[in-house]
């Protein structure tokens, strides 16, 4: 056994292709617990189940399958006796596609890293982009085993943190970097029915990034990894000086 405990988890599925590499690079540094979807939850947030029972099942040795969302399994891992060990990170990923910038407002990926922080307990979510169709996960998934403790380190009781990296079979280097901005220019389509009732049909768009050079989305397209802190409480705008006065 190694001395610390890391629970895995992800949005693409607990069969996804990232998350059994990542499983594996980790297993060799760490003890690995897995508690992941069923199936694919992409772009659920910080969804969770609070009125019904959610169904687990035992897919082998410290791996189970959540009929859920990525927080559901954060939060059942965390705050139950299934595993019945002290956890100290909570790894989520590989995801198939970048969660950059905005992108974090809806990631599941990157809402059980932030699940995991509000616990107190650090988080690090995990996303890998494609622009040719080949998905490569090894070389991130083998730098995430590489640099754990490192990792664990940038995390603090108000920060999780988000990696981001295009597939290759290797990385020149590792940059911490503010978030890019995203333009997703996605639509939505009203469809009238032959059964007289409206649906509606959600179209992607030809996403644009904008920010700094250093931004995540510049870091990643460049060839190296991309290292974001984020705060997982919301954080207020610096209260005005002056007093406002409202009508009643």
């Amino acid at each position: 056994m190694y001395s610390k405990n890391i629970l895995l988890t992800n949005d693409d599925g607990i069969d996804g292709e990232g998350l059994l590499e990542l499983e594996k690079k980790l297993s060799e540094v760490c003890n690995v617990y897995v508690l992941a979807p069923s199936s694919n939850r992409s772009a659920v947030s910080s969804q969770l189940t609070m009125h019904y029972p959610l169904k687990i099942e035992k897919r082998g040795d410290n791996r189970f399958a959540c009929f859920g969302s990525p927080v559901d399994c954060v939060i059942t891992a965390l705050r139950s006796d299934l595993f019945g060990v002290r956890f100290d990170a909570v790894f989520s990923g590989i995801n198939k596609g970048a969660n950059l910038g905005t992108d974090i407002i809806y990631s599941g990926t990157a809402a059980a890293a932030r699940q995991a922080v509000l616990y107190k307990i650090p988080g690090i979510a995990v996303s890998l982009e494609s622009f040719d169709g080949i998905w490569k996960y090894s070389a991130l998934a083998d730098f995430c085993a590489k640099n754990l403790e490192k990792l664990i380190s940038l995390c603090t009781d108000e920060l999780f943190v988000s990696l981001n990296a295009c597939s290759s079979d290797k990385y020149k280097e590792a940059v911490i970097s503010p978030l890019c901005i995203r333009d997703y220019r996605d639509m939505v389509s009203i469809i009238k029915a032959p059964d007289d009732k409206l649906y509606s049909f959600f179209k992607g768009g030809n996403i644009q990034s904008k920010g700094v050079d250093g931004c995540d989305a510049y870091i990643s397209e460049s060839g190296r990894i991309a290292i974001s802190r984020i705060y997982a409480e919301p954080v207020c705008a610096a209260y005005d000086t002056e007093p406002l006065s409202f009508q009643f």
